[in-house]
This record gives C-alpha cells, sequence and structure tokens, in this order.
C-alpha cells in the first residue's frame, strides 16, 4: 500500500491535534473491533436497500476492482482465498491494521490510518455485500465480457472447436493457449480491460469448471502466440468484429 496516498503529507500541528484524540481514544474511546463492526453493519444495510440490475452490477464490479484504500488491499487478497469465512476475512484485516498502528509513532498518522481503515472498510464492504448478495451466483465470462451477445458468440465457437463441452467443461490441456485466447479478447476490448487479470481467472475458472492459478496465467500472457493460435485469433476477429 502505498504510504503517501494513506497518510498524506506529514504536518507538524497535527501532531497537537492528533495527541488528544488518541488519548481520548486510548481512554473512553471503542475499541477498532467494535468501530468496525458498526461499519461492517451499515455496509450491510446500505447494500440491502439496493436494486442491481446489469448496469448497476457492471458499474459497482468495475468500482470494486479499482479501489485502493488500506482495507481494500487487504480484504481483496484475502479474499481470493477460498479457505476463510468471513468473519475470517474481516479478522485478517483487523490484524494487518494492528501491525500497521503498532509500527506508527505519529499521533496524526495513528489518527488517518483508522479514519482510512474504517471508511475504506465501509465502501469495499458496500460494494461487496451489493455483488455477493443480489447477484446471488459466481462471477461468469458474460459478466466481463462488453456486448450482449460477445459470450455467446464466443462459448458457441469454443464448443465448434471442442475446447469446451456442451456444460463449458475444459476438454483441452493447453491452459496457455487458452488463456491467450482470453488475453487477445482482453487487448481488443471484448473482455472489458477495466477488469483485472484475478477477476478474469475467476470468472474463467467458474465457466470452465476448472482451475488457472495465477503462475500459469502470468506466465502464458507472455509468450507470443503459435500459428495455431494466430489463426484462432483471425477467426475470432471475424466473429466478433475486431480489426486484427
Amino acid at each position: 500500500m502505498d504510504q503517501k496516498k494513506l497518510y498524506g503529507q506529514w504536518n507538524l500541528w497535527e501532531e497537537f491535534v492528533g495527541y488528544p484524540m488518541m488519548i481520548y481514544y486510548w481512554i473512553k474511546g471503542e475499541k477498532i473491533q467494535k468501530l468496525l463492526q458498526r461499519r461492517v453493519k451499515k455496509a450491510q444495510q446500505k447494500s440491502s436497500k439496493i436494486v442491481l440490475n446489469e448496469k448497476i452490477k457492471d458499474e459497482f464490479l468495475i468500482k470494486y476492482e479499482k479501489l485502493d484504500n488500506f482495507f481494500s488491499f487487504h480484504f481483496k487478497d484475502i479474499d481470493e482465498s477460498r479457505n476463510h469465512n468471513f468473519e475470517e476475512k474481516i479478522q485478517y484485516c483487523l490484524d494487518q491494521y494492528k501491525k500497521e498502528s503498532n509500527r506508527l509513532l505519529s499521533s496524526s498518522n495513528l489518527m488517518k490510518l483508522q479514519g482510512n481503515f474504517l471508511k475504506g472498510a465501509e465502501t469495499t464492504l458496500f460494494l461487496y455485500f451489493a455483488l455477493k448478495h443480489k447477484t446471488n451466483r459466481e462471477i461468469s465470462l458474460s459478466d466481463i465480457m462488453i456486448g450482449d451477445n460477445s459470450s455467446k458468440i464466443f462459448l458457441a465457437f469454443l464448443k465448434d472447436k471442442k475446447f469446451i463441452d456442451e456444460n463449458h467443461n475444459l476438454l483441452v490441456d493447453q491452459k496457455s493457449s487458452f488463456i491467450r485466447i482470453h488475453r487477445f479478447l482482453k487487448d481488443n476490448h471484448i473482455i472489458n480491460p477495466d477488469f483485472q487479470d484475478t477477476t478474469i481467472i475467476e470468472a474463467m475458472e467458474n465457466e470452465y469448471n476448472t482451475n488457472f492459478d495465477k503462475g500459469t496465467f502470468s506466465r502464458a500472457i507472455t509468450v507470443k502466440p503459435n500459428d495455431f493460435e494466430e489463426n484462432i485469433y483471425q477467426e475470432l476477429s471475424k466473429l466478433l468484429n475486431i480489426k486484427y
């Protein structure tokens, strides 16, 4: 996390304001756990009032991807793991907050950290709850592709080429080539370029019922396409009106 973005410019006068506030929180103030619980409940209540249509869902997905605050930095990281429940993810973020706060000597920075942590939690969890609880399904290829029929055309193409079966299960062993085909679509704005690779990986895993680890994905997109892949790109260009 960028320290300048988190704390901003240090000013001496802020220390005189920060110390009384810090003493207040030590003596009478509520613990960070309770303050965070309030933000979690507030985010849940706010998200429950959202009517999530396709347009708003796409906007929320992009906003969630672009979040860059102390809480979202750690929450999105741990959220990729399927081995932790929500409470454990929240505890992980609290642990990261405590580690950061324990190394700070500046009272003003402690106040900034707490404010950014709680504000970031509410913003992050509002989008998280809205997307998780309203869609009631995992993200798929159609969620990240631009155009109403793009995903249908592409999936039909993959079935015809025997890349996937009728249930969208992946049939080929060459995952690297398969990954590069999807990168081709992202580079040509058929897959929305605003989505990070982690989201694309998640959509591919859900769509094709298989795993694509980050390492394989990262290595695959750095390799030049072979002749077979070039032919695939040309066929897709005609189907999806890509200038290639």
